[in-house]
């Protein structure tokens, strides 16, 4: 009998969870996973904090997943020491997770970058981090995972819709439109041989026969 596992999901910011891994998240909801978010800021820098909370809570609900936290750091001050370590600790020892998923620290932006960075020390004795992509990864990301979301990529497309507050901001061509996020998930599956895919790095990976 195959065995539920525990994922846990770590953003910066409301949207970029599901920016870089919602149709993969989605994916271990219809395998019977559970599923976990941990958003490390409200995002008001870019936005009304009570706004971009409730644009969270409402893609979390569409998504299914079985808890939201927020570790109530700073938007645009993430840093990849003590605080931000702590955070994610915290939350790591209450859900035991078996997958986590983080941001690249291939990234221009400092609060995703440290997340990531962060997110290794915190998950350190998780058997499995996977780095996923967002609106401001760099170049040099290569993606050594590919996840085939074809039954999930409407969901992902709905959830993405759910950010309105961001549509409109200009924080990179990912946000200019949905045709954006089709192009991305398009693209990702042309590279692993599917019709649509979500790509990520390997943090830590221990394989268990």
């Amino acid at each position: 009998m195959k065995r539920e596992r525990v994922v846990l999901a770590v953003g910066g910011h409301p949207d970029d969870i599901e920016l870089g891994c919602a149709g993969t998240l989605a994916m271990h909801k219809l395998n019977g996973d559970q599923v976990y978010l941990l958003v490390l800021t409200k995002g008001e820098a870019s936005g009304d904090a009570a706004v971009r909370e409730r644009e969270c809570r409402q893609s979390a609900e569409i998504l299914g997943v079985d808890g939201l936290f927020f570790g109530g750091l700073k938007d645009t001050r993430v840093h990849d020491g003590r605080e931000t370590i702590d955070a994610i600790e915290k939350v790591v020892g209450e859900v035991k997770p078996d997958i986590i998923y983080a941001p690249t620290c291939k990234d221009t932006h400092q609060d995703h970058r440290n997340t990531g960075y962060a997110t290794l020390s915190a998950g350190r004795n998780c058997k499995m981090i996977l780095l996923y992509e967002g609106a401001s990864t760099q170049r040099d990301f290569a993606p050594q995972v590919f996840v085939d979301i074809e039954k999930t990529f409407e969901l992902k497309k709905k959830v993405m819709s759910v950010f309105g507050s961001q549509l409109n901001m200009q924080r990179g061509s990912y946000f200019a439109a949905a045709k954006a996020v089709e192009g991305l998930g398009r693209y990702r599956g042309y590279q692993a041989g599917v019709n649509v895919a979500e790509a990520f790095e390997v943090g830590r990976f221990i394989f268990e026969t």
